[in-house]
């Protein structure tokens, strides 16, 4: 290599290769053009190497050393063209190309697995998610009680179900190449694009029915997003290879919109032409195929419906089908001629044609509640309950004729609900009186806590006898002035003292727990609550299934006490709770519990539901007989049961405890406010309990409750026991006949004293330790008489001593301590005054007459709350007529009818608030005014014996002459009982108000 010795010139120049010799593997033409030869393939590779390296030297040497500068030297666009379209640029294009591919390719992998991690499984087609409708069923499945939307109206249906012009017009307008694609179409997905991006003309969807199907069952439908199609798309591919595309297609018909809440062509055929989706017509099927595009839109009931767009988008519909080959063009024609808008029916109300109203709101409630909020909303339920169309007639009937007497009293509704005993299915239910009343017609006041008054008290005494060892039906609670806990009783005024008092301001004294229940007395039942403590009592309130229903998945209310008037914080309760006064509870859950004492403690799962199938017919939950829990022990409830069934204990002036050989236990209700009224019984057969009041609880009532109660309660319960057999109920084989204390003392208007003198206690009662020896008692102070004590205050007794039998802790010798038996009357003085009593009547009386008594009271008064004053009306010894009394001087009258003619004695009586009694008395020449003879005949009919009677004096009650066993009363001309409680042969007697008496034989 040489060097430049030139100064000008650099020192050092770029290295130039000097030319080689002719070498072998060239070769000089004569023209001198020179031609390369290679021995092989390699040489001629290698040569064509160097000649790159070359040309690339070549190129470099051209070019800045930088690299940087040499990639802005050939983005010059002069250079760019000419490298990209030369032989290395070509080549370097492929590489790119390659390494573009691979990102590409790895780019999708990784979207997919990103956007897969966070997608479900799609298992679920059914379009659950959505919600719909679940129809409600009698107890035999066959009548549909309602079909509840519940803001979704949604019926899916089979494959079969839904007619052809359905599915194709469906295909139609929304993917005619379903058939064709793996889950979507790239030339709908790439028009919707451009159309997107560059079209300006709205928002396109490119979505085929697996896509939309994908949104309806991920509720995407609202969501327009990359995001969101990157994902439809994943799960669009996975639902194309887990389902057949008939499954995919029906789904898709049973979950697309086809107005604001109507979800699939079921619901949509049902709701806008009252028909199924199999007999839907090519109009109709193109109409409803035209909504799912826009519901809003194209539905007559859509908020922005326009008639022109969807008659319009019809038509499209079908001229698609027609274009596919899927109708004719004449068919197509006859189809565009039909008024399909005039065949559209108005919507209905949600509750329009429902049956049994609240009865079916509360099986929802409860279908909620057992299955959960998302499981009552699965579309296609078929719920069958436990509904009987018969006995809710009854409850429905008795409710509305009942409403006349409530109205009266100043309620204007009421409740009830009826409980099949041995099932604890609920039967019946009514929960208002108007169920269309805009302002409170759908409060259902059979689930509403309510406070219940003195129907609570068989709870007090349940739990007093459960939770003791003192106190069985004849043992004794003191209704008297006792300061006990909430009462100090310092003032012991009638109106405005502190002492706990009753509607009568009456204090019996020592009661026996038969009678203290029966009666409906305050006092006892408050101490009993507090001899047996608050919580306990509750607690076992709350066991027998106001709490507890026997059922895991449901809680009841319980009973319970409220801080505030709005009932949402819970207090502390008192002993007022004892009758009903400041604590709540739902009616159905009450009779729950009285079902529980029925079945002599044993608790059973309430239900309204028999089972839920969904829309394939699978059954998801049915109802099975169970054996239940005893939650108190028997002898407990069977005697409570037992006080319940004694009409002479209870103090209803109108008997109801024993209809056609039945036993009814029965209690009554009612808050110290008088805005609630209450009647809860039972048989063995069925509980029931009915509600009486005013709407929202800011009126009270007037008058007795039970006379708006108890109608309502009779003609429910004898409708459904008419033809049913009588049955006993087990009696426990522990429970104890004792000797019981004997209430003489009127305890209520309808009771009968005196009591029995033995009576049923727990085997776990311990009898308390008495003398033998026989007694003259003054019934009046319950100590020895005295030769002042009037006849009619002694009771020659063993056990007229209360103290013997009381557990009552709040009462002076209670607990069981005995009184001495040689303590004497001190009530009664030989110097007392006696009342008097002055009779008028006429010497002779003809048809009918009058007699008046005028009474002033003696020494003592003339009534108290223990011993209220009477006056008896006497003809010839028969007590034609009673009244009480209740100041000093009164007159009272009574207007006799003659029943026979003769002379005979009258006599008017008046006895005081001690027993001191007086009378007075007239010989009266009666004349008959051929009054008829009051005759009876008695027969067997059929499965019943029938008693017809006949110019009676008022009511009648026939007495089965062995026992004197009453068998049946009415204020008619006949009544019946079971042929088994009166065969043929059998003697009775009937007895009318006036108290003649007529006797029969029943004939077969």
């Amino acid at each position: 290599m040489k060097i430049n010795s030139n100064p000008k010139r650099p020192s050092f120049r770029r290295f130039k290769r000097k030319p080689k010799s002719q070498n072998r593997s060239q070769y000089v033409t004569k023209k001198g053009n020179r031609i390369k030869l290679h021995s092989n393939f390699q040489s001629r590779w290698q040569a064509k190497r160097d000649a790159r390296a070359r040309k690339k030297a070549a190129l470099l040497a051209t070019m800045p050393r930088n690299r940087f500068k040499r990639m802005a030297y050939r983005m010059h666009p002069k250079r760019l063209a000419k490298y990209w379209f030369s032989r290395e640029g070509g080549i370097m294009a492929l590489k790119l190309a390659g390494v573009g591919i691979l990102a590409v390719f790895l780019l999708l992998v990784g979207v997919f697995a990103y956007f897969r991690k966070d997608l479900p499984n799609l298992r679920d087609i059914s379009g659950n998610n959505i919600g719909g409708s679940i129809r409600y069923y009698d107890r035999t499945g066959q009548t549909l009680l309602w079909e509840d939307y519940d803001a979704v109206k949604r019926n899916p249906v089979k494959e079969e179900d839904i007619s052809r012009v359905l599915v194709d017009s469906t295909l139609a307008i929304e993917d005619k190449d379903f058939f064709n694609h793996g889950g979507f179409d790239v030339k709908g997905i790439t028009r919707a694009g451009v159309n997107n991006v560059f079209g300006g003309g709205g928002t396109q969807g490119g979505s085929t029915i697996t896509q939309q199907l994908v949104k309806l069952t991920q509720n995407w439908t609202k969501e327009r997003t990359y995001t969101r199609k990157i994902k439809e798309l994943i799960l669009s591919v996975e639902l194309e290879r887990t389902y057949s595309k008939q499954e995919i297609l029906t789904a898709y018909l049973n979950t697309a919109p086809y107005g604001d809440i109507t979800y699939g062509v079921e619901a949509a055929m049902q709701d806008y032409f009252q028909k199924s989706a199999k007999d839907a017509t090519l109009d109709e099927a193109a109409f409803l195929a035209a909504m799912p595009k826009s519901p809003t839109v194209y539905s007559p009931y859509g908020a922005r419906y326009s008639k022109s767009a969807l008659i319009g988008r019809q038509h499209y519909v079908l001229d698609l089908m027609a274009q596919q080959g899927k109708i004719t063009n004449e068919q197509r024609d006859e189809a565009k001629k039909i008024d399909t808008l005039a065949k559209i029916k108005p919507r209905q109300p949600k509750y329009e044609g429902i049956q049994a109203p609240w009865f079916v709101l509360a099986a929802k409630e409860k279908l909620i509640e057992e299955r959960g909020g998302e499981t009552a909303k699965l579309g296609g339920l078929k719920v069958t309950t436990t509904l009987d169309l018969e006995k809710q007639k009854y409850a429905e009937e008795a409710v509305a004729e009942g409403m006349a007497q409530v109205k009266r009293q100043g309620g204007d509704t009421a409740a009830f609900v009826a409980e099949d005993v041995k099932t604890g299915q609920v039967v019946a239910l009514v929960g208002g009186s108007d169920f269309s009343n805009p302002e409170y017609g759908q409060n259902n006041y059979a689930r509403l806590k309510l406070p219940p008054g003195s129907s609570f008290k068989p709870y007090d005494y349940l739990s007093l006898i459960e939770n003791t060892d003192q106190f069985g039906a004849g043992a004794v609670l003191y209704d008297s002035p006792d300061p006990i806990p909430g009462y100090p009783c310092t003032n012991k005024a009638k109106k405005g003292g502190n002492c706990l008092d009753d509607y009568d301001f009456r204090y019996p004294g020592p009661l026996t727990l038969r009678y203290a229940l029966g009666g409906s007395r305050n006092v006892p039942a408050v101490k009993a609550m507090l001899i047996s403590g608050i919580d306990k009592t509750i607690e076992t309130a709350n066991n027998l299934g106001l709490k507890d229903t026997g059922n895991e998945k449901i809680v009841g209310h319980g009973y319970k006490c409220y801080k505030d008037d709005g009932l949402t914080e819970e207090g502390e309760c008192y002993a007022s709770s004892a009758i009903g006064d400041g604590a709540y509870l739902k009616l159905d859950e009450h009779v729950h519990a009285y079902s529980t004492i029925s079945r002599n403690g044993r608790l059973i799962p309430q239900t309204f539901i028999l089972k839920v199938e969904d829309a394939r017919n699978n059954v998801i939950s049915e109802w099975k007989p169970s054996e239940g829990k005893q939650v108190v022990r028997d002898e407990s409830a069977y005697i409570v049961a037992d006080i319940m069934s004694d009409p002479k204990a209870s103090y209803f002036a109108r008997k109801s405890q024993l209809y056609k050989g039945h036993k009814f236990s029965m209690k009554t209700g009612t808050t110290n406010d008088s805005k609630d009224g209450w009647m809860m019984g039972f048989s063995t057969q069925y509980s029931a309990g009915v509600w009486v009041g005013y709407h929202n609880r800011t009126k009270p009532m007037s008058g007795f409750m039970e006379r708006m109660t108890q109608p309502i309660w009779d003609n429910f319960m004898r409708k459904v026991h008419d033809n049913l057999e009588p049955e006993e109920r087990p009696k426990p084989a522990g429970i104890q006949t004792l000797p019981a204390f004997v209430v003489r003392s009127h305890v209520g208007v309808g009771s009968v004293e005196p009591s029995p003198a033995t009576d049923l206690f727990p085997s776990w009662y311990k009898t308390k330790s008495k003398s033998n020896k026989s007694a003259t008692i003054d019934i009046v102070s319950n100590k020895l008489a005295t030769d002042c004590t009037p006849a009619r205050a002694k009771k020659n007794e063993n056990n007229a001593q209360a103290n013997l039998f009381s557990g009552d802790k709040f009462h002076g010798g209670g607990g069981g301590s005995s009184a001495s038996t040689e303590e004497k009357d001190d009530v009664h003085k030989c110097e007392d005054a006696k009342p008097a009593i002055t009779l008028t009547a006429p010497s002779s009386c003809e048809g009918s007459c009058t007699f008046t008594a005028t009474v002033s009271q003696g020494t003592h008064p003339i009534s108290s709350g223990e011993f209220p004053g009477a006056v008896n009306f006497i003809v010839d010894g028969q007590v034609v007529h009673s009244a009480y009394v209740g100041s000093s001087p009164a007159t009272v009258s009574y207007s006799y009818k003659v029943a026979v003619s003769g002379s005979k004695t009258v006599k008017a009586e008046v006895v005081d608030s001690v027993l001191y009694d007086s009378s007075d008395s007239r010989t009266v020449t009666f004349k008959s005014s051929s009054a008829p003879t009051f005759s009876l005949s008695a027969g067997v009919d059929g499965p019943k014996t029938k008693f017809v009677w006949s110019n009676a004096n008022g009511s009648v009650s026939v007495y089965k002459t062995a026992g004197n066993v009453l068998l049946c009363s009415d204020s008619g001309n006949s009544c019946d009982v079971a042929k088994a409680l009166a065969p043929a042969g059998t003697t009775v007697y009937a007895k009318d108000t006036s108290g003649r008496t007529v006797t029969a034989t029943v004939s077969p």
